[in-house]
């Protein structure tokens, strides 16, 4: 009788130290975001896979579907809430979890502050889309044929050169606030970890090329900050 039972507990304990372990397996994880309070659209929601790095943006209506492993720690933001974060980790294993999350809008205490709103990721793009650099009057090879002493003026003059150059700064000036924008929107979502004296230097670092910045999709500008970033931190840490 003692050795029926021995063998029974034996392979009970065969059979819980074989169990699989599914964490690192690949789940899809359909979720929807509400605001208790009101009927919104999420413009700006943004969901991480926290353990790789990697995200995605939801839509609209506060829906979103991402794959990740079983055992990631995946994070959700939208500007203006508190983020929420989640796992299935230690959850039975399901090829699909579905979930829906409650937002709580962010509360923020402290010294009486003027509060810049975020914009929206799709007033950013527009905003990229319609930098331009302002018009300085060239001569072109025609031109100088027909007025030689206009196309040396245009050439040599330091006034000239001073215009060209003014054009320039405001060009890059005007880069360079709205990339500031994406910045705080990121680091509002938690995306990068950014303090807010370091914006100019990671500016500087990014350098960002102009015809990338008006064109790039959401998601490719978002990958290349987020890379540039990790190098930016692991310059500042000495690797």
């Amino acid at each position: 009788m003692h050795r029926i039972f021995f063998i029974i507990f034996l392979y009970s304990s065969i059979g819980l130290s074989q169990s699989p372990n599914y964490n690192d397996s690949l789940v899809t994880i359909n979720g929807t975001v509400l605001d208790t309070t009101a009927s919104i659209s999420f413009f700006d929601m943004v969901v991480i896979d926290k353990t790789t790095g990697k995200g995605i943006f939801g839509d609209y209506s506060g829906k979103f579907t991402i794959q990740v492993k079983k055992g990631d720690l995946v994070g959700v933001s939208v500007v203006g809430y508190e983020g929420q974060t989640f796992t299935y980790k230690d959850s039975s294993y399901k090829p699909v979890y579905n979930i829906t999350l409650y937002l709580q809008t962010r509360m923020v205490v402290g010294n009486e502050v003027v509060v810049k709103p975020l914009k929206t990721l799709e007033q950013l793009k527009e905003e990229r889309e319609n930098i331009v650099k302002r018009e300085v009057p060239t001569i072109s090879g025609v031109s100088a044929l027909q007025s030689p002493i206009t196309a040396l003026y245009m050439a040599f003059s330091k006034r000239e050169k001073t215009k060209r150059m003014v054009a320039e700064l405001e060009y890059k000036e005007d880069q360079d606030k709205v990339v500031k924008e994406i910045l705080r929107v990121y680091v509002n979502a938690d995306i990068i970890d950014l303090d807010s004296d370091e914006y100019e230097e990671f500016i500087t670092f990014l350098n960002l090329n102009p015809e990338f910045l008006k064109t790039a999709s959401d998601y490719e500008l978002i990958v290349f900050i987020q890379e540039k970033f990790e190098h930016y931190r692991r310059i500042q840490e000495g690797f």
